[in-house]
């Protein structure tokens, strides 16, 4: 993990700021997804101007330097995928 060595970098996607390039605004990540090897962090625009099909920016972040993960899973817009059943 990349909080044991003190040498590796990390990445914080809470510190980092989306600029849209159509507005001129500021995007805010409003879905975030785990994969085996990365982390995902979509973005869009929250107002009437950008169609988020147009404008959306989706940040992947490989898994063994993303900071921000246990604070993406307390947001209201993650949803825990569900425990494979035991068979």
């Amino acid at each position: 993990m990349a909080e044991d060595s003190p040498d590796k970098h990390v990445i914080d996607i809470f510190m980092m700021s989306v600029k849209c390039g159509n507005c001129d605004g500021y995007q805010t990540v409003l879905k975030f997804q785990k994969h085996p090897d990365k982390n995902v962090y979509i973005y869009e625009c929250e107002n009437e101007i950008c169609d988020p099909n147009v404008t959306r920016t989706i940040v992947e972040v490989p898994r063994e330097v993303d900071n921000s993960t246990k604070r993406a899973e307390e947001l209201p817009y993650y949803t825990a995928e569900p425990e494979p059943e035991e068979p």
